[in-house]
């Protein structure tokens, strides 16, 4: 098991005995095709470079280089993670998990997520995505051109039963668009979705969307997500998915009390 030395912030990055150069270690990228994006963080040499802020698990940034062509991502090991009381350890795998069902929805919004053996062991390693910090879900949401996408994660976090959609995990992508990352408290076979996304509650669902959903009833998860989660997980992933088409709506949150903590 690593020694997971205590971080002192430096800027966006967090400073370590072994990083103590960390500043500034962002790259900025041209817009990246998935496929492309998935071989490299498959097959890429990694390099560590530090450890992120704010996170209650360990998460590095990490260079990925195949061939020459550099890309970042954000790995998630598994033997930094917190023993939970609700769910099994292993949660990177929920992180790619998020990854293959928007995958298979075509819906976007997921950076690509694959599991690999990087430096600290086996565990998740999800493309960067470069963006300005200062922009969340509250700075967001009122941009009507991020409305569609914003509506469409709010759909997409009841399916996967996000309990951690906090308004820090919206991104704006310098690409111009919206990413939801921090996905791994998802797919618990229980109800418990906590997300800062209500401002719709009782609209209705695009059309486009309802027929994503009776498609993933009518086919199945797909093979890599049958192998992420079980099969109480799966059950409950399409059970979820026939209430949504059902209902047609967003749902409002009668309790008052399905958000995280904190919000942002």
């Amino acid at each position: 098991m690593p020694h997971w030395s205590q971080p002192t912030r430096v800027g966006a990055l967090v400073q370590t005995e072994e990083f103590p150069e960390a500043s500034n270690p962002f790259r900025d990228r041209d817009p990246l095709a998935d496929s492309l994006a998935v071989k490299m963080l498959l097959e890429g040499e990694i390099d560590l470079l530090g450890r992120m802020p704010w996170s209650s698990n360990a998460t590095f940034l990490v260079d990925i280089n195949l061939e020459g062509s550099i890309i970042q991502g954000v790995y998630k090991p598994s033997t930094g993670e917190r023993p939970l009381h609700d769910f099994p350890p292993e949660i990177y795998k929920r992180e790619v998990a998020a990854w293959e069902l928007t995958k298979q929805l075509e819906w976007g919004i997921i950076p690509p997520t694959i599991t690999r053996l990087g430096p600290f062991g086996e565990g998740s390693i999800q493309l960067y995505i470069p963006c300005d910090y200062e922009q969340h879900y509250f700075t967001l949401r009122d941009n009507p051109s991020h409305l569609k996408t914003l509506k469409r994660l709010a759909v997409f976090d009841l399916v996967s039963n996000n309990t951690d959609r906090k308004a820090g995990h919206v991104l704006e992508g310098k690409d111009g668009e919206i990413w939801a990352v921090d996905n791994a408290l998802s797919f618990h076979h229980q109800f418990k979705v906590r997300t800062v996304i209500w401002d719709w509650a009782g609209e209705p669902i695009d059309s486009a969307l309802i027929e994503d959903l009776n498609e993933l009833i009518t086919n199945g998860p797909s093979e890599p997500l049958l192998g992420l989660l079980d099969s109480l997980e799966i059950d409950a992933l399409l059970s979820r998915a026939q209430a949504i088409c059902s209902t047609g709506s967003l749902p409002y949150d009668t309790t008052g009390r399905r958000v995280p903590w904190p919000l942002l």
